[in-house]
């Protein structure tokens, strides 16, 4: 450290010698005349010489601190009593722009504070000027200044009092802080963005909590050694805790059989921590020892330091699932079941037909008291009971008669919406889009729930267990010829407005083949699984007069699109009286592949005074009309043949005559048989098995009318 004086120490010892001085000369001139002014002299001289040493240390002092002055990193202001600059070194220059020509002698206020500090700090830095002391005196004080181009810069300052004589002086000196407070800036910035931050990474984590609190799967996290940290209220309420039972002194294999448990420590909890994330299916107990099968998700959850610490479940109970696929197994095999029935109860029909018709006739062939006809009822009773038999399976096959009514499609999809959830992979997502403006349409709701169940699970089966969605849709739209020859299998009915339920999925699509073969019966494929599901759908849809479209490419998803026409619930007929049987004339043509049929019907026609011909089928039919066409007073004509049908042979039939009286002929109901004949001038229809004075009245009223 240096011992050289200060400025301040040199100024204050000249001022005390200048004083000594002043009172020498004054004790010298009044010894001039005494004879002892000799050693007076001699210290005045002394002191004479020890001012100019302190004068010249004095110089060289303020020298040394005007080199400090002129190099400093602060700017430096000297300001006299009144506040005028006197000097301003090369810092306040370069910070404030102003040259010392331009500020010396210039009030600090014109020059660096700024107008519209003035009212405010003014009248403080004149008090200060005046007094010497105050709160901006020799204390650290932070502001702003005004620089020459009108910028305002951020400065601490210092002010100190400098004693001049009787006056006062000061000096201050100002730091240049903007990078400082933009420092500061950042750093309040940062701040506020890490709080944000926080405050948002709580949020989420909030979030996730109350996901995972709201969640229908097990949620549990454990440590590594097995003790159970938490247990989120799904997790609860599958294993049957109580949502308030502390789980802190619970263990793992509290939750699942010791051959689980075993599992879990020796495969599944090691390939986790391996993994990071594992998936296999595993077995929970519920406290009363319940098996809970469900699949699991397994994770390891990394310490800060990305170690594994903990081990999380995530569960999706399966009990419910595999409740409903047992039940929809059960389903497929009534629906096969079904289809058999069907066929049964169609071919029981046309050989009942024959014991009925033949019993009838015998009945009447055999004198009325004897003993034969008690034996021919009892054949009768018993064969119309195993009538009414095939008519319970033909309706459990869908073949038989619906029970019909006015049916809102977009409610049907709202009430079945839980279940059809619960239906699909937990990984599809089911929309709705439903018109609110729906008009009713007469259907069977069983039916049509089946053919929505079925296409949601074939559609959610699409997935190949993937992520998708299935969208079910209702609407209102117009039928014309292009949409019925686009439609799957061409139904027989009219043009105009239908309402649709419209399945569509974003799966992987079908092929063309695919798409050809996906209502054959037994078809299936590895995401229907079901082989009778589309083949019945069609069933339902064309029974209710309705059409169905099928959109599909591989991997672009299907849509299925089902058309149900806009109609009344048909007026029941009013009871008519038993018509009278008269004596009939004509030929009739009966076309019937059962050889028994034929028989039987050409008894009964001829006993009415018909002339009959026969055909084996439908082709054999039409050209049996073709010969005798002229003759032909009506046709007698079954539905199901070989070769060709009883649609397509009636169609012939119309073309080569189109005035020609039909009566169609089934062992399926007349709502199923007679469905593709609507607006084609269908004359009548019988069911198998028939009574003998039924068959007659129907005859009798198609073929007796007058032309």
């Amino acid at each position: 450290m240096s011992d050289k004086p200060t400025a301040d120490t040199l100024q204050k010892q000249l001022d005390a010698a200048q004083e000594t001085i002043k009172a020498l000369s004054k004790r010298m001139r009044q010894l001039e005349s005494n004879a002892s002014q000799l050693p007076f002299q001699k210290q005045l001289q002394s002191y004479q010489q020890r001012i100019a040493e302190k004068s010249k240390a004095l110089e060289k002092a303020e020298n040394w601190f005007e080199l400090i002055v002129q190099n400093a990193m602060d700017a430096i202001i000297r300001l006299d009593h009144d506040g005028y600059i006197k000097s301003w070194n090369p810092m306040a220059e370069q910070m404030f722009g102003f040259s010392e020509q331009e500020v010396i002698d210039q009030r600090l206020e014109d020059i660096l504070i700024p107008k519209h500090l003035h009212a405010t700090s003014l009248n403080y830095f004149h008090r200060h000027l005046a007094r010497g002391r105050g709160a901006l005196m020799n204390q650290r004080v932070e502001g702003l200044a005004q620089c020459k181009d009108g910028t305002e810069l951020p400065v601490e300052f210092v002010g100190s009092v400098v004693q001049q004589g009787d006056t006062l002086a000061y000096a201050m000196v100002l730091r240049d802080i903007s990078e400082r407070k933009a420092a500061e800036q950042a750093l309040r910035k940062s701040h506020a963005d890490l709080e944000d931050l926080v405050e948002a990474r709580t949020g989420e984590v909030r979030d996730l909590a109350s996901i995972i609190e709201a969640t229908l799967n097990f949620v549990g996290i454990a440590d590594l050694q097995g003790h159970v940290l938490y247990i989120n209220p799904a997790g609860r309420n599958m294993t049957g805790l109580d949502q308030e039972q502390a789980v802190d002194d619970m263990t793992v294999d509290a939750f699942h059989s010791p051959e689980t448990y075993q599992l879990l420590q020796e495969r599944i909890f090691p390939q986790t921590i391996k993994q990071g994330v594992y998936e296999s299916a595993c077995e929970f107990i519920d406290q009363q020892s319940n098996s809970i099968p469900a699949a699991c998700t397994f994770m390891s959850l990394p310490d800060t330091h990305g170690n594994p610490n903990r081990l999380a479940v995530i569960a999706r109970d399966l009990r419910r699932e595999i409740a409903l696929q047992q039940q929809m197994e059960h389903v497929d095999r009534l629906e096969s079941m079904g289809v058999l029935a069907g066929g049964i109860a169609h071919d029981f029909n046309n050989i009942l037909t024959a014991i009925i018709g033949n019993t009838g006739i015998a009945k009447r062939k055999i004198d009325t008291y004897s003993p034969g006809q008690e034996y021919l009822q009892r054949i009768e009773q018993s064969s119309l009971q195993a009538a009414n038999l095939c008519k319970q399976m033909l309706a459990y096959s869908g073949k038989g008669d619906f029970i019909i009514k006015p049916v809102n499609l977009s409610t049907l999809v709202e009430e079945m919406h839980s279940l059809l959830e619960v239906s699909i992979d937990k990984s599809v997502i089911l929309k709705c889009d439903l018109s609110t403006t729906l008009p009713m349409v007469d259907a069977d709701i069983t039916q049509i729930q089946q053919v929505l169940m079925n296409l949601v699970i074939n559609a959610s089966e699409a997935m190949l267990k993937q992520s998708g969605v299935i969208v079910v849709a209702t609407g209102i739209m117009q039928v014309d010829e292009l949409c019925l020859n686009s439609s799957i299998h061409k139904p027989d009915i009219s043009t105009g407005r239908f309402v649709y339920l419209e399945v569509s999925d974003s799966g992987c699509g079908m092929d063309a083949d695919t798409k050809k073969k996906i209502f054959d019966p037994f078809f299936t494929t590895k995401f229907t699984g079901r082989g009778l599901g589309m083949s019945a759908v069609l069933g339902i849809v064309h029974g209710h007069h309705g059409l169905l479209k099928l959109y599909s490419e591989p991997d672009k998803g299907t849509t299925f699109k089902i058309a149900l026409p806009i109609t009344e619930s048909p007026k029941q007929s009013e009871p008519t009286s038993k018509a009278q049987i008269v004596s009939s004339s004509g030929l009739i043509l009966v076309i019937d592949d059962e050889e028994t049929i034929r028989e039987l019907a050409s008894m009964i026609l001829e006993e009415m005074g018909f002339e009959v011909i026969t055909a084996v089928d439908g082709r054999d039919g039409v050209a049996c009309f073709r010969q005798h066409q002229h003759r032909i007073t009506g046709v007698l004509l079954d539905m199901t043949m070989p070769h060709m049908n009883g649609e397509e042979c009636y169609n012939a039939l119309h073309n080569i005559k189109p005035d020609i009286r039909v009566i169609l002929s089934s062992g399926y109901s007349a709502e199923d048989a007679t469905a593709r004949f609507k607006g084609k001038g269908l004359t009548g229809f019988i069911q198998k098995p028939y009574l003998i004075d039924h068959f007659q009245e129907v005859v009798s009223n198609c073929f007796n009318s007058t032309s």
